[in-house]
């Protein structure tokens, strides 16, 4: 066996043994800051714990979800399993408990955007979000 044929085997045997798995980064979009001010009708589905909010900012929109009173979630629709795809969109479950991509049927929590099912092994990008008084603040900047 001669340098070049060993050197190929060994770097080829390194590569099957790196069972990490490959990640296709979802697409990045600027959008300007969001206010939301909660005591505005409009936003009555935030009023309690596990309501949320579509909005259209982001890659393919941000679905906004209370936990509690004081700790909001601005999660990108645009799934982290193949996000380049046409139908690669997040929505919220008829159930309402839980997010789902219907076109490659990963499943993610609200509380922390880690997927729960499905191929999906990345959480979903989450969005900076602050609360001053009663004004929520969404930001491009990722937190993960």
């Amino acid at each position: 066996m001669n340098k070049f044929t060993f050197f190929l085997s060994a770097l080829l045997l390194i590569s099957a043994c790196n069972d990490s798995p490959y990640r296709e980064e979802i697409p990045f979009a600027s959008f300007p800051d969001v206010y939301i001010q909660l005591d505005l009708p409009e936003y009555n589905d935030l009023a309690v714990d596990g309501g949320y909010i579509l909005l259209s900012e982001g890659v393919r929109g941000i679905i906004l979800y209370r936990e509690n009173t004081s700790t909001y979630h601005a999660y990108e629709r645009n799934c982290s399993y193949r996000p380049y795809e046409a139908g690669s969109t997040v929505n919220v479950h008829s159930s309402e408990l839980y997010m789902t991509d219907p076109s490659c049927k990963s499943s993610f929590s609200f509380t922390n955007g880690y997927p729960t099912g499905g191929p999906a092994q990345f959480p979903l990008r989450e969005y900076q979000v602050s609360l001053n008084r009663r004004t929520l603040t969404i930001t491009d900047e990722p937190i993960n």
